[in-house]
This record gives C-alpha cells, structure tokens and sequence, in this order.
C-alpha cells in the first residue's frame, strides 16, 4: 500500500486556521486593532466598506515594521511577543500567536504599508491569497497601515454565510467599542468610506465611555473599585434601571483584554439580584488586573476565552464589590412595602369621583356583637360581578388551556397572594390559580395599544415639551434606520445631529410610569438589535417592545387591588391564555393535582 498522509502546503493550513480566527469582517477588525495597539500606538484609524466586506482598513502612528519583519509578520507562528514556552504564562500583549496576519492574508487580499521612526522610506507589500504579489519600498509615515481587501474572495461559500451589512457592521462596531474601552489613552477613529462614524480622544475610562455611549451615561454609571492581595479592580457599572434585555452592555477585561467568562457573568447578575428584570441583564464596564500566571489565555485562537487558576475567587470579589457599589449609591432594593407600583387600567373618565363620606355611630361597642360569618353565597354573588369574562371564556375545542369545569363554575376567589413578588395566585373551587403578573401586564398593555393604534397611521399624542435624546452612535445609526417606521407607528421623532434626536409626540395611549422615553426607545432598539424578524411586522414589534418595558416586571410588589385589577384585565383581553410572544400567562392547578403532589412521600 502507497503512502497515503502528507503535509498540507502552507496556503491550505492557513485557510484551515482562518476557520476560527477569521470567522467575520469583525474579526478581521479585533486582530487589527489589537496590533495596532501592540504597535504602542497613540491614535488608531478603521476605516470600513461595504461593512468590512469589501474593505477593512487600520491605520496607526506606532513603532512600523523593519522591511524584514513586514515580510515575516505574515508569515505562520511569526511572532515578536514570545520566544519560549515560559512566556505563555507571562503575556503582556494582545498578540502571541502569530497567526492572524497569516490566516488573514489566506482568505483575502491584504496591502500593508509601514515605516520604522528610524528608517527614511517604508515597505510596500500586496499578498493575495497567501500569495505574494508584490514588495518595493514605499514613501509613508511612520506606522503601518494595512488593508484587507475582498474578504473571502477565494472562498465563496464562506463569503455566502456573511450576514446583512446592518448585521456585520453591529459586529465591527462591538469590536471597535472593546477595543476603544481596553485602551482609554489612545485616540480611536471610525469611518465609513469617507464618513466619520465617530471619533474619540486620549481620556480617562469614565470620558472614554461617554464619548464613545453618548451623554446621557454621565448620570448612569456607578463607579466601582477593589483591591486586594490577587485582585485589583475598577470600572463602572450601570444603574438597575437602565438594564437592558441583551448582553451588549457587557464589557468585562481581564488585563486590558475583553474576555468572556459564564461564570463571573453569573455572579454579576446575582449582585443585581431583586434590582432588575429576571429576563434583562446588568451593564457594566469592569477591568480586573491579575498576575499573568494566574490565568491561561492560550486555549482558543480568538483569545476571549480563558482559564482561571481560582475562577471563584476572582467572581467572588467582583461580585461584592458590585453590591457594595450599588448599596453606596442607594440602589440596592427597598423594603417590599415601600416599592408598590400603580395600575392604570381604563377608567371611565365622566364619572365623577366624590370623596368618602365618614359616619359615626355613637352607640357603637366593639366588645358588644359577636362576629357573624360571611354568608358564603352573598360572597360568590361579589364575586360573579368581576368573573363574568372567566365563564364567556373560549371553548375546549379552540385548544383551550381552560378546562370547562372550571369556566362554568361559579369563581370562589377570597384573596389574592403574591407569591415571589412575581405570581398572582387565588383559590378557585376546582383548584389553584396561578397568574405570571409580568406576562399578564404586557397582554393587558399589548391589547390596549393595539386597539388604540389599529389605524393605517397611528394615532399620536403631542408631548407639552420635545424631548432630546443621545445615543450611542451605533444604536444612532439603527435610529435613524427605522425613524420612519417608527414615526408611522404614532412617534414623531426627528434627527438633531449624529446621535441626538428629538422626539415631540408619542403613540396613543402610551403610559411612561416611571419610565423615560429614551429608556422606552432603546428598549425598543435593543428589540430589533437582538432579532431581525421583527421587521416583518413592524408596528406590532414596536407594540410589543413598549409593553415589554412598560409593563409591571417580576419582582415587583403589588396590593390586593392592584392583583384584582390584573386578573380582572387578562381576562378581558382577546387572548388572557398565552402572551404576545407566546408565552404561557398562567395555569390552573386542580384539586386532584394539588392531592397529588402534597400525598407523595
């Protein structure tokens, strides 16, 4: 039998090792920008097209590259950052690998240009898949610049997996955003062709942040700060009430690098426990400084996943900080008693309300009558009056989660209890009810918004003043991209500048509570970053954004009436069973099941 294994040639291992370190234009961007910085650049240019898939390019003032050391960077395995295995366990640097430029230069075509402070003329090098096209030298500044040209150009399949250029160039921006974050004293700049995107100056953290999130983040962030023996930490968190339903608000570094860790993110959001939404997420900016040796950063070529050698430790103080930080600027959780919300249901607005009138019986004895027991029909006959939507409720045969015993009944509701300060629950004759309070609201919301705004061009009502909001240029960008459909859907939203806007009227029948409206937009942006379907159906989408964040949350307490106000609303709305997005809004438990569950051993 012939021999049959041989050694790949170098292109064909380099495309394989592309796999991984070149998935996207976004991580073209994280390896240039990493470099750049490495190069102890003071100011860092990206410029993209097409979304990064026609050109990414990074320009920098560091150190350059000496004619040889531009031929060998793209060479595999070439590195400065390293020379023996010892230094794995002691890295200073973004880079060590020595196989992005590489991987890189497999998958498109690169064109790098650099110079050497020391050195009168810099180096001039094309390579078009793996190959190399041209070399000569060149009269540029000193510092390099390199251009990725047709990402995937050789590899058409790959290219077709690419996403919507609004999909990659959130990718580039979140690169771009790390990147910007981890290095504070260096100037970041984005274009687009010739646009500039956004454009940020040597600073501090806390400038850094503002510059790049726009203004409105002065007032939301809360500083943080530890250390100890192994752990020194700082940064910023961002107030409860501005939690977001997606993690891009995240940015977590361990040594300046942006890494992601499932287990200290857990511990984070356990700090933020009874403070946000169950089903949103705390933000946070947090740079941890640890001995280099107490971390293994060379398990995936990307570089974002680690080892810890005491990973608990290390989530521990991170996560007492947090809650020491939140309790020093009062917003840690009140007392149950003093976080009651208000319900505002349909209230029929002619009749007039008349203050109580208070009598007195002078002949009054406490100790005189006995207690006479409620008289159990006169209660149920109460009752009929509020539950008369249970027994016109939908039949067995439409697929209902209600049995029919249960509908035709007559309700024996005598209180209501709130279980976890997130379930409504009340005794029925032919069982238990239990109601999620949250997906109960946001039907109740969800219908009534619906109805208000069925017009072919919904209704709006004026605000007394406009109101300016800033936002984060990528999320400004997104804005500006649906304002028109956003404004067709009752708002009235207008463009101010590059990340402001001013909005002067909202859709009908809109209830902020105690929420604002750049909170409501965002949530709404935050909506449509997380999922390109909602597009489909675009008012709706919008609808169910807003009842999302307008709606009573988990966690929050609520009175006897404000429960009786709930249930009452679910069950006269077009689908009390199931939530806007399909979730299961409550379940009845029968008697026989409660003797079931409470008889097993």
């Amino acid at each position: 039998m012939s021999d049959i294994i041989s050694l790949l040639p170098d292109s064909v291992a380099n495309q394989i090792a592309a796999g991984e370190v070149v998935q996207r234009p976004s991580s073209v961007v994280k390896e240039l920008l990493e470099n750049a910085v490495d190069a102890g650049a003071s100011k860092i240019t990206l410029i993209v097209s097409n979304a990064g898939k026609s050109l990414i390019q990074v320009i920098d003032d560091g150190l350059g590259m000496s004619v040889n050391d531009a031929r060998m960077a793209f060479e595999r395995h070439a590195t400065s950052k390293i020379n023996k295995a010892e230094d794995l366990f002691a890295i200073h640097s973004y880079g060590f690998r020595g196989e992005a430029l590489a991987s890189i230069a497999s998958v498109a075509r690169v064109e790098l240009k650099t110079r050497e402070s020391e050195s009168e003329a810099g180096i001039h090098i094309i390579i078009e898949g793996s190959k190399h096209i041209s070399q000569e030298m060149c009269s540029t500044s000193v510092g390099t610049s390199i251009a990725v040209k047709d990402l995937f150009f050789n590899i058409p399949a790959r290219r077709q997996f690419l996403k919507s250029n609004n999909a990659e160039m959130r990718h580039i921006w979140d690169e771009f955003y790390r990147a910007a974050l981890a290095s504070p004293k260096i100037a970041f700049e984005i274009f687009d062709d010739k646009k500039l995107l956004i454009g940020v100056r040597s600073s501090n953290l806390h400038q850094r942040i503002i510059g790049l999130f726009g203004k409105a983040y002065q007032q939301r962030l809360i500083p943080v700060k530890e250390e100890t023996v192994d752990v020194q930490l700082n940064g910023y968190i961002i107030k409860p009430e501005h939690a977001k339903k997606t993690r891009g608000e995240q940015y977590l570094f361990i040594n300046d690098r942006y890494i992601r860790s499932s287990y200290i993110n857990n511990s984070l959001r356990n700090a933020f426990e009874g403070l946000i939404h169950t089903d949103a997420f705390p933000g946070y900016y947090l740079f941890i400084n640890l001995d280099p040796s107490e971390i293994d950063i060379n398990i995936h070529p990307t570089k974002t996943e680690i080892k810890f050698r005491d990973e608990r430790m290390v989530a521990s103080i991170i996560a007492s900080a947090v809650r020491r930080s939140l309790g020093l600027h009062h917003a840690m959780p009140s007392i149950d008693f003093e976080s009651e919300t208000t319900l505002n249901f349909k209230q029929d607005k002619n009749k007039e309300i008349k203050p109580p009138t208070i009598k007195v019986n002078p002949d009054y004895n406490p100790f005189k009558n006995k207690i006479q027991p409620v008289d159990a029909f006169s209660r149920d006959e109460l009752v009929d009056r509020q539950m008369e939507f249970y027994n016109d409720g939908p039949k067995d045969s439409s697929g209902s989660l209600i049995p029919e015993e249960s509908r035709s009944e007559k309700a024996s509701y005598e209180t209501y209890i709130q279980i976890a300060n997130s379930f409504i629950a009340s005794s029925m004759k032919s069982g238990l009810l239990l109601v999620n309070q949250n997906l109960a609201h946001q039907r109740i919301l969800f219908d009534e918004l619906i109805q208000k705004n069925d017009d072919v061009q919904a209704s709006s009502e004026q605000l007394m003043f406009p109101e300016s909001i800033s936002l984060a240029r990528s999320d400004a960008e997104l804005m500006a991209e649906i304002s028109d459909e956003l404004n067709e859907s009752g708002f009235v939203i207008s463009q101010l500048g590059p990340d402001t806007f001013s909005v002067s009227a909202l859709p009908h029948g809109i209830d902020l509570q105690n929420n604002s409206i750049a909170g409501l937009l965002e949530s709404i942006l935050e909506e449509f970053k997380s999922s390109a379907k909602l597009r489909k159906d675009f008012r709706k989408s919008v609808i169910l954004s807003m009842a999302r964040k307008l709606s009573i949350p988990e966690g929050r307490v609520l009175n006897q009436e404000m429960m009786q106000r709930m249930v009452s609303g679910l069950f006269q709305s077009s689908n009390p069973e199931i939530a806007p997005d399909g979730r299961r809004i409550f379940r009845i438990i029968s008697s026989d099941e409660l003797t079931t569950l409470l008889s097993k051993d």
